[in-house]
């Protein structure tokens, strides 16, 4: 059991009665909304992988057309088109006035009322317990409380807008992530489709250069991703693959983070910059995703070595950012800057620092997602996670209800039964992690490994010895976990 008083007010593990409640509450409208009585399509969901076609047709899972050959495509959310005047069942309509009688305003319930009007019951429940993957519910749910200053009914808004971004416009879970890398490096020459080749292309050249990269922990255990910005060039990649390789890093880096660290730190490499690498969409992208896709995972943003240049940049981006994001942008021009925040062992020799490390990818293997086609193996932890998730919804509804009484036995046998079901939770997504997950260049270098154990500086393995078959010479590199720094996901 973690000692509460390392953990910061408000993070879970933390909580005063009143952020408690509020936690409380939050669960309260999430359950209204799932419906949790029933959970369905959870399964179904999830068949659409790397090798399946995207289904189009229900109207909120149409691509736009200038989205339609895209290698990861977008939807259309048709929330601006269809707005207030779509025809919500009465289920909604009742549900709608029971969040008015709640509280909401009048602006809230119309964001609510444009958020149902695309998703099901199922993509609340869905997009809720699969975002958090192996996080703790309630963690992830504070963080939305935390960026809300505590206001539940503002969370609720948020969350939602989150939901139908992952759900039904980026398609992290059942498109980005399940294709990967191999899907783009297995696409970059499709002569068929030059679109899709465009995009496959300025996906996968971007995580071969290493514009961004994730390597290491700072000082307070807090991954570091690291982004050479002298490295983007404007008009090499489309909004789309740029947008998709910022989702891509923002998800693999959650899989790096454990109890009780919440946030990573970026650390923007300034050297060599120029006006002819500044794009602002991209930077545009970035803010929303650490402000509304990603809320409270960003720890601190280092600009490092900034030329006198970027003064004007800054002027421009900075009034973008919600003050308490800004407040975490630090501006760096040492080694001994840096310092302050990763032990100078722990600095890349890139940046001045004594590690000597560089990046250097390594290509996707044909073969390295072969789980993801053993079907009868991943419906049956999708399975076992549906009916796992049931029994959260229904211990959670349990532990809302304890928690208004006088029965304090009551509420500890329930809150730990409860507790007991979000290890289930977690432990069945790194079994199902394989399945549903494109292996990307952490898992190939041994940062990530099965079952969720997490290595960041993994020693190489000493090669095989070379062997010759039909006179070609194969030489197979393997990594092994070390024993650095080995956190527990």
């Amino acid at each position: 059991m973690m000692n509460p008083s390392s953990i910061p007010l408000g993070f879970w593990g933390n909580l005063s009665p009143l952020q408690t409640a509020r936690l409380q509450q939050f669960w309260t409208l999430l359950l209204h909304l799932a419906e949790a009585s029933s959970l369905g399509a959870l399964e179904q969901f999830a068949r659409v992988s790397s090798l399946e076609q995207v289904s189009s047709s229900s109207p909120s899972l149409t691509p736009t057309p200038s989205r339609r050959n895209s290698l990861f495509p977008r939807t259309d959310s048709t929330l601006g088109r269809r707005g207030s005047r779509v025809s919500l069942p009465l289920s909604h309509t009742r549900l709608l006035q029971t969040l008015r009688d709640v509280g909401l305003t009048a602006a809230q319930v119309r964001s609510v009322s444009r958020f149902l009007s695309v998703m099901t019951p199922e993509d609340v429940r869905f997009g809720v317990l699969t975002a958090a993957k192996h996080e703790h519910p309630d963690a992830y749910l504070l963080r939305y409380l935390r960026v809300s200053k505590w206001d539940v009914h503002k969370s609720l808004v948020h969350l939602l807008n989150s939901i139908v971004w992952r759900l039904k416009e980026m398609q992290v879970d059942n498109v980005l992530l399940p294709r990967g890398e191999l899907y783009a490096a297995e696409h970059e020459r499709n002569a068929l489709n030059p679109f899709k080749a465009d995009d496959a292309r300025g996906f996968i050249s971007q995580i071969r250069v290493g514009k961004s990269f994730v390597h290491g922990v700072d000082k307070m255990n807090r991954p570091i991703v690291v982004v050479r910005m002298r490295l983007h060039h404007p008009g090499e990649q489309s909004e789309d693959s740029i947008n998709q390789f910022v989702t891509q890093i923002n998800e693999t880096v959650r899989l790096l983070i454990s109890p009780p660290v919440e946030t990573s730190i970026v650390l923007l490499d300034m050297t060599g910059f120029s006006l002819a690498n500044m794009e602002y969409a991209p930077a545009r992208f970035m803010i929303r995703c650490w402000e509304t896709y990603y809320p409270e995972s960003l720890g601190a943003l280092l600009i490092h070595n900034a030329p006198r240049v970027f003064n004007g940049v800054w002027k421009i981006i900075k009034p973008w950012m919600d003050p308490s994001l800004a407040e975490k942008v630090v501006f760096t021009r040492t080694v001994e800057d840096l310092e302050k925040y990763i032990d100078r062992e722990q600095i890349i020799a890139e940046l001045g620092g004594n590690e000597d490390w560089e990046y250097e990818y390594q290509e996707p293997e044909p073969d390295e997602n072969g789980a993801m086609e053993d079907y009868a193996a991943r419906d049956t932890l999708l399975a076992d996670r549906q009916s796992i998730s049931e029994d959260f919804l229904t211990a959670t509804s349990r532990w809302i209800s304890a928690a208004r009484g006088d029965d304090r036995m009551e509420l500890d046998e329930i809150t730990a039964h409860r507790d007991s079901i979000i290890e289930q939770i977690r432990v069945n997504y790194w079994d199902l992690d394989p399945y549903v997950r494109a292996r990307n260049w952490l898992d190939r270098t041994g940062v990530i490994q099965e079952g969720g154990w997490i290595e960041m500086y993994p020693t190489p393995r000493p090669p095989l010895p070379v062997q010759i078959q039909t006179a070609k010479i194969l030489q197979v590199e393997h990594v092994r976990r070390a024993q650095v720094k080995i956190i527990n996901v």
